[in-house]
């Protein structure tokens, strides 16, 4: 589901980004919505996608902690890891984030006249976001623990 929502996200970038040139090079009118609305789906876009990195453990990863570690010591290590990316999720993008959007509802961006905290709510979605994905991990983590992995 995200990836599709991404997918989305990336190929309206593409899209806009065309009809952006496209109207200032071709018919000498430049879009005025185009750049604004571009930046937004590039946050909501890039958020999204790390969200989606995090949910199928394809992220940037410093691995030559793990590479030194096997069995059970590379699971402790992985879920210590898993900890404090839970920990990033709860407290910056969930609670944080929470608190940008509230903050910044009353704020209206200059050309869409859109709530900045629309823009702003990826974080606290995509937060929750990465905390279920975290949480489903817990059995995994079980079964690996009792050697059934």
């Amino acid at each position: 589901m995200i990836l599709s929502v991404t997918t989305v996200f990336t190929i309206a970038l593409v899209l806009g980004a065309l009809w952006q040139v496209a109207s200032r090079y071709l018919i000498s009118a430049p879009s005025t919505f185009t750049g604004e609305l571009l930046r937004f789906l590039l946050v909501w876009t890039s958020i999204l996608g790390a969200t989606y990195a995090f949910g199928s453990n394809q992220h940037l990863a410093i691995t030559f902690m793990k590479n030194k570690f096997k069995g059970k010591r590379r699971l402790m290590l992985r879920i210590i890891n898993d900890l404090f990316i839970l920990a990033f999720a709860l407290l910056i993008m969930v609670k944080g984030g929470m608190e940008v959007v509230s903050i910044t509802m009353s704020q209206t961006t200059p050309i869409l006249n859109l709530p900045m905290g629309y823009v702003y709510s990826i974080m606290p979605i995509s937060g929750v976001l990465v905390v279920l994905y975290k949480l489903l991990l817990l059995k995994e983590y079980q079964q690996e623990l009792k050697g059934e992995v």
